[in-house]
Formats: C-alpha cells, sequence, structure tokens
C-alpha cells in the first residue's frame, strides 16, 4: 500500500499532552498507523510495501487545522447585496471551489460551513468527498432559518424575500420545522438559526428574535432525524435560550449577562466567539475606509466578547476557533490560524488552549471528534509539519510559507502550484458610483474637493485680496 514515514519531528499532538522531541509519524493510507520513537516508527515503515520518507527535524508535527465558521459560498462579501443577490448559483459554486483550496493551503484540513447561500456547502462537500475537487473535510450548513427580526431578513418588508438569500424567511414555529426537515432531506449536516441581528441590523433585531418554544421545536426534529443545530446568537437572550433548547454549539455570545452565563454554566455548551471578524476590522478597517460607527460598534464588542469567552474558559466551557471566513476581513485562505491568537489575546487561553480550540475542540462541530483534531494512532492522517513551534509563538500558524508540509486524508498537498485570482466581473458587487456616502455639494466642493469650477477660485481670490 505504501505510506509516508514524518520523521524526527517535535510531536504536538493536540491531545494536551506535552510535546515530545524525536518523534516519528507512520502514515498508511489515509490513517496514522503507528507514533513513536524514531527507531521503532522507521522499522514499522520497512513493512509497508514502499514509503516516502518526510524529514521533520526541527520542526513541529501537529493535527491539520480546524476552522469552525468559514462560509465557502459566500465569496469574500463586503455587503448584504454581494451575499444575497449578486452572481448566480453556477458561477457562485465554480468561485466556492477555487476557494476551498485556497482554505486547504493555508493548513486547514477540515472546517464547518454554518450557512451557505442556495446549497452551495452541501454540492462542495459532495465533489470534494468524491474527489472532483480539492478541497478540506467539511460539514455543511444550508440557509439560516431567519425572521423578519433577524441578521437573515436585511432587505425592507415590502420586498419579496430573495430566493438567492444566505436565509429563508420563516415567521412561524411549523415553517421552521417544514425548513429544518427540507434542509436534512436536501443533505445538510448542520441546521442554522439566525438567532438575532447584529451592529449592522438595528438594536431590535440584536435583541434576539425567535422564542425558546421556537428553538426547541427546531432542535428536537433535528435531533430527531440525526443531525446538529447551531445559531447566530450575539444577544445573550438568543444564546441562552438556544442552550436551554438544547442547541449543540453558540455562535458569538457577545453580550451574554451574568444570568445568560449562568444558564451556559449550568448546561455546558461549545462556544465558537468567532473574534477575527471583529478584531481584523478594527485593524485594518480605517485603512480600507472602514466607517467610525462599526469601528465604534466593534471595539465595543471585542470587549464585551472578551469578558464573555475569560469567564466561559474560567468554567470550562469547550472554546473552539471558528473566523467568519468568506466576508470583511476574513478572506478565505488568508487569517484562519490568527483566531487562535485572537482567543490568546481577548480570551485568555494560553497557547496550547487556543491549538486545541482550532483542531481537537473544532472536530466536534464536523462530528468527527473521534477521527481528526488531535495525532493518534488510529486516527485520519490529516497532519502539518510546522517550520518553528506555535507554543512559542502561534502566529507562526499564520504564514503560509512555515507551513512545510499539508497532508490532508494521507495525501500530501500540493502548495506550489498557483491557485488562480480570478478578475471580478460587476455583476459581483453593488454599482456603487463612490464609496464616500457624501455628495459632491458646493460646500463640499468648495472645502474638499481638488478640482473647482472657476468661479469658487476667484471667490477664492477675492477673500485672500481682502
Amino acid at each position: 500500500m505504501g505510506g509516508y514515514l514524518i520523521a524526527g519531528g517535535r510531536l504536538l499532538d493536540a491531545t494536551g499532552a506535552s510535546p515530545q522531541d524525536g518523534v516519528s509519524v507512520l502514515v498508511e493510507g489515509n490513517r496514522i498507523r503507528k507514533i513513536g520513537p524514531d527507531r521503532e516508527v522507521a522499522a514499522a515503515a520497512e513493512t509497508l510495501g514502499g514509503y516516502r520518507t518526510i524529514d521533520a527535524s526541527g520542526r513541529t508535527v501537529m493535527p491539520g487545522m480546524i476552522d469552525a465558521h468559514c462560509h465557502i459560498s459566500y465569496g469574500d462579501i463586503l455587503s448584504f447585496e454581494e451575499l444575497d443577490l449578486y452572481a448566480g448559483v453556477e458561477y457562485r459554486t465554480l468561485r466556492a471551489a477555487n476557494n476551498a483550496r485556497k482554505v486547504l493551503r493555508a493548513g486547514v484540513t477540515a472546517f464547518s460551513d454554518p450557512g451557505s447561500t442556495w446549497n452551495i456547502s452541501v454540492a462542495v462537500r459532495d465533489a470534494i468527498n468524491a474527489g472532483l475537487i480539492e478541497g478540506p473535510r467539511m460539514a455543511s450548513a444550508g440557509r439560516y432559518i431567519t425572521t423578519f427580526n433577524a441578521i437573515g431578513s436585511p432587505w425592507p418588508s415590502w420586498m419579496e424575500h430573495p430566493k438567492s438569500s444566505f436565509a429563508v424567511l420563516c415567521n412561524t414555529r411549523e415553517e421552521m420545522v417544514t425548513e429544518a426537515r427540507r434542509e436534512i432531506k436536501d443533505g445538510v449536516d448542520i441546521v442554522k438559526v439566525a438567532g438575532d441581528g447584529d451592529v449592522l441590523t438595528g438594536e431590535a433585531e440584536l435583541a434576539g428574535s425567535i422564542g425558546l418554544d421556537d428553538l426547541q421545536a427546531i432542535a428536537e426534529v433535528t435531533h430527531r432525524l440525526g443531525k446538529v443545530c447551531t445559531i447566530h446568537a450575539r444577544s445573550g437572550r438568543a444564546a441562552a435560550d438556544a442552550i436551554r433548547a438544547g442547541f449543540d454549539w453558540i455562535i458569538h455570545g457577545s453580550y451574554m449577562s451574568e444570568d445568560d452565563l449562568d444558564v451556559l454554566f449550568r448546561n455546558p455548551t461549545p462556544l465558537i466567539p468567532t473574534f477575527s471578524l471583529l478584531a481584523n476590522t478594527l485593524e485594518w478597517g480605517p485603512d480600507l475606509g472602514c466607517s467610525d460607527f462599526i469601528l465604534d460598534a466593534y471595539k465595543d464588542e471585542v470587549e464585551r466578547l472578551a469578558t464573555v469567552v475569560s469567564r466561559a474558559h474560567a468554567e470550562g466551557i469547550a472554546i473552539i476557533a471558528g473566523t467568519d471566513s468568506g466576508q470583511g476581513s476574513v478572506p478565505y485562505g488568508e487569517w484562519h490560524a490568527r483566531e487562535m491568537e485572537h482567543l490568546m489575546t481577548y480570551g485568555g487561553l494560553s497557547a496550547m488552549e487556543a491549538i486545541r480550540a482550532g483542531t481537537a475542540n473544532a472536530a466536534l462541530t464536523l462530528g468527527m471528534e473521534d477521527e481528526i483534531g488531535t495525532l493518534e494512532e488510529g486516527k485520519l492522517a490529516d497532519i502539518l509539519v510546522v517550520d518553528g513551534d506555535p507554543l512559542a509563538d502561534i502566529a507562526v500558524l499564520q504564514d503560509r510559507e512555515r507551513l512545510a508540509v499539508v497532508m490532508k486524508d494521507g495525501a500530501v498537498v500540493d502548495t506550489e502550484a498557483p491557485i488562480p485570482e480570478p478578475a471580478r466581473y460587476n455583476w459581483e458587487k453593488p454599482m456603487l458610483y463612490w464609496e464616500d456616502s457624501r455628495m459632491p455639494t458646493q460646500s463640499f466642493v468648495r472645502e474638499h474637493a481638488t478640482s473647482k469650477p472657476r468661479w469658487m477660485q476667484q471667490e477664492r481670490r477675492l477673500d485672500a485680496a481682502e
């Protein structure tokens, strides 16, 4: 059969055990056959029908990273219009397949996609599993279940909700349960609910829009049909109600109060805080023209979320790394590993805890805790060989040049062949004459414009003469 001997590296198996030097890993087929001292594993390799050696001397051998919050169908969007209206399903699907390659090359060998436009995530997952395209392992949701008063419904009520939207409008419990059944029939692994809004949709939507009874009905039918459910819940009320309803994990949880946290502690539920979209925007948004309104709101949210994560972590709640990649400040293939650094900076996790958040803990969101997320004999061979020590400097995982080997399912990923960077069509973006919201009034032109009408120039000369 053959395989790979990853020889002489420093093993960081992500079980929580201390790293071990001089340890080799033997991969046979798509699984880890043996882990141990170099000589023992080398002897075992000789029993294979041929193998290739990967020299990991001076490098760290660790599990492939898992991003628990990556929307492969979004397309690095900057607006609701791009997300819901622009680019048809056919083009979006092809674009998503290309972006899946970017994610894999960033060392992410698996990800959970909690929300898709159309049913693209399921199609990409199936194409990867069939060997048609290259990409990480995936667990896929369909479209969010949303009410009028949540993030999935940004459009005015007089407008028909777009069928191309990332969410399905469901304003009654019967509609919600029917949609969950439909999505499961269409092949999803995860049912996703829009429990509330965010700072862009307004305070009313941020308060939480779906009641406990509705969430219990969704969870009941989802679990009865053998699937899992999660929720976009920035508000404490939505997060706490979803925990009470038995949702499998919570995404965000930014504004949880002490009472909400008490619900979490009494009913331990994994939390995916998703700092990256917020923190990256705060860091680079000013360079890209982000509004003060968004920056101020995100700054407040990061501070509140940091408190929530610190409290939850101290109580032993499982913290999971997820980036919200596919939009704004988290483009595909760029910052997946940075969420682990954010968990240390804002949440107080140690380097080992942060790495487990992006490996062992995150495997839960794919239902593959027994197969991936740690390096152990018998598990699937999703492995990274890293130039550097992530425990000493977790940022080394963000530098793709430091990822010496990316292995998924026992096969080494080609990280050298270029991935095409597609041109942007005008129909992928909203039509804007300019990014600035101001208009060229006479006052604006007089005060700010480089080019001014002749009479304004004369006016200024007259003022100067006086």
